[in-house]
């Protein structure tokens, strides 16, 4: 649940460039979450909720006050801001007296307890409150989503439209910050600070190697958080290890296979798509040079090629198989190359370009 919701509300941070914020917010939402555990003397979940969102609102604000100043890019305010509050955060914990708020819990989470801490209706057990909690915030959500698709999209791709046709952008942008803030809470309790962050961008990011459609960008994103945090689960108890960063790393591993493996922006494909670039305009190059090697009545054989061009042996031979294999150039009866009509008309359309 916590996947699904940070990750449907990731992917409009991840295409807006505001992945830190997502830092900022999760740490921040601390310093609301222990002001209202005071004030109500207990940790009350609309109490609560209501003093994270306020930190996050806190946190936005005075983050653009920064960077709107013109003295501060917008990561430094971010690395000004939520620090502080933060802090001011785990200052108070520690003067939370006897209301227990555990600061390592705070950070890793506590998802092996969170079935223990149940909701009753009339005396009666309906089951963990964090799924009850998260599962009206995923109708929040996915509510908040459809009602606003239009604005979310323009704002995010282009805010000077956006003010054209009288959208509001940063009315927009408060909101979504305001679901961030509000998402980021509730998930807080129960998984920290971490995996918050981890499942507001991680899967987003990996998403955003693999489509460019935002409807499908946010089924995978969504899709690929639930299963980051399944393995991550079983990992962790196969393993007796950390639930949450397990699922983290899960999520990490998940991301680093996508970036590598990607079909159109993976590593391979963009290695594969720049060795064919290169030899595209190195075939150019030793067409164009024979061209002008035999006009001046030159000998043309690898060895030359490659103590001309400055190519090792081995490429040259590499190149010059490659042009006799698609007929753009011929040996005569010494073994000298000349080219072939294909090869010629080659050569006018590398040099028109």
């Amino acid at each position: 649940m916590v996947a699904a919701n940070c990750a449907s509300i990731g992917v409009f941070l991840v295409l807006r460039q505001m992945g830190m914020m997502t830092d900022a917010i999760s740490h921040a939402v601390l310093l609301g979450i222990v002001i209202a555990v005071f004030v109500v003397g207990g940790r009350e979940t609309v109490p609560v909720i209501v003093g994270g969102i306020l930190s996050g609102i806190l946190t936005v604000s005075l983050v653009e006050l920064l960077y709107r100043s013109g003295k501060l890019k917008k990561d430094s305010s971010i690395g000004i801001i939520f620090p502080f509050l933060f802090a001011i955060g785990v200052i108070l914990v520690t003067q939370a007296g006897d209301v227990h708020i555990d600061v390592q819990h705070v950070l890793y989470g506590s998802i092996e307890f969170s079935p223990f801490d149940t909701l009753y209706i009339d005396e009666i057990n309906i089951g963990a409150k964090s799924l009850w909690v998260l599962g009206i915030l995923a109708i929040a959500n996915l509510s908040f989503i459809a009602i606003l698709y239009k604005e979310l999209k323009i704002s995010t791709f282009d805010s000077s439209l956006a003010v054209g046709v009288g959208l509001a952008p940063i009315l927009i942008h408060y909101l979504l910050m305001i679901m961030v803030a509000t998402t980021a809470v509730v998930a807080f309790e129960s998984v920290g600070a971490i995996l918050v962050i981890a499942f507001f961008i991680v899967p987003t990011s990996a998403a955003y190697l693999l489509t460019d459609r935002l409807s499908r960008m946010m089924l995978l994103s969504i899709t690929l958080g639930i299963i980051s945090a399944v393995i991550g689960y079983a990992f962790a108890i196969l393993s007796d290890v950390s639930i949450s960063g397990s699922m983290a790393t899960s999520a990490g591993i998940v991301f680093g296979l996508i970036w590598v493996f990607s079909p159109n922006r993976g590593l391979i494909s963009r290695w594969r798509r720049l060795s064919k670039q290169r030899s595209e305009i190195d075939l150019g190059v030793i067409l164009t040079y024979i061209q002008s090697e035999v006009k001046e009545g030159r000998k043309v054989t690898p060895s030359n090629i490659s103590n001309s061009l400055g190519w090792t042996i081995e490429y040259s031979l590499k190149l010059y198989e490659l042009i006799l294999e698609h007929n753009l150039a011929k040996k005569d009866n010494d073994g000298n190359l000349f080219l072939t009509e294909l090869g010629s008309k080659k050569v006018e359309n590398y040099t028109s370009n």
